[in-house]
């Protein structure tokens, strides 16, 4: 598969996820996916699916080399010396995988599969919204902006009840600005302040700096991260530009 070849499956593949912080596909994201699948269909789609589930089940709701690489290292270790092979460009090593399958990796997509379900199982019993996973999602996404749970449940109803047709976020919008305009009788929710652990960086937004903290072993690999994203202040040519 050429390199174009390789962008245009990407591309495509790349719509077919559910997370709700799902973000543009980076070259770096698609150069680890190629390198982790060489580009065998199989896995390539097993490894987007897995994928996706792990960051459903961490809270993370976005796929990044990171999370990608950690999959690949505990969840496909029986293709381990195959893709080495690949990699090395050998045909003697490579040949010796040629009938190589991976049944374990379609067990392990059921148990994740299976968890995410009892995960999703335990939000829908929350009597409020009899089970209406719409409305469940939207009062999740609010409360994690900071907005007081207990408060919810009345413009959420609203919302969906007079506005049938609208999107998440155009729900979301609506609700937001009832609460903060007072446009509801019964209650006004007022957003309020969330302190982040450390531990839970991992679920903010992919701009946030702490996400991208969160996904850098070291500081120099944070510092890499930071320039990379062009987030940092070039004194340097800023000085000499001024010279």
């Amino acid at each position: 598969m050429s390199k174009t070849e390789w962008g245009a499956f990407t591309n495509c593949l790349w719509k077919y996820q559910w997370l709700t912080k799902a973000t543009d596909i980076t070259n770096d994201l698609r150069e680890t996916w190629y390198d982790l699948s060489q580009g065998i269909m199989d896995i390539v789609i097993k490894l987007f699916v897995l994928s996706q589930i792990r960051a459903i089940v961490t809270g993370i709701e976005r796929i990044t080399p990171e999370l990608m690489q950690k999959v690949y290292h505990d969840e496909l270790k029986p293709i381990h010396p195959m893709i080495d092979a690949l990699r090395s460009g050998d045909i003697s090593k490579i040949t010796r995988f040629s009938d190589l399958t991976i049944p374990d990796v379609d067990i392990k997509i059921l148990e994740l599969s299976n968890l995410l379900q009892s995960k999703q199982d335990k939000i829908n019993s929350v009597p409020k919204y009899q089970g209406n996973s719409i409305a469940i999602r939207l009062h999740n996404m609010l409360v994690d902006m900071g907005f007081d749970s207990g408060l919810l449940e009345p413009l959420i109803n609203r919302a969906l009840n007079e506005h049938p047709g609208l999107c998440m976020k155009d729900w979301m919008m609506l609700v937001i600005e009832w609460s903060q305009s007072g446009n509801n009788k019964e209650v006004t929710p007022k957003p309020k302040a969330k302190i982040i652990k450390m531990k839970d960086w991992h679920t903010l937004d992919s701009r946030d700096l702490r996400f991208l903290r969160s996904q850098a072993d070291t500081e120099d690999k944070f510092q890499d991260c930071l320039n990379r994203e062009r987030l940092l202040f070039d004194t340097e040519n800023w000085l000499r530009s001024m010279a």
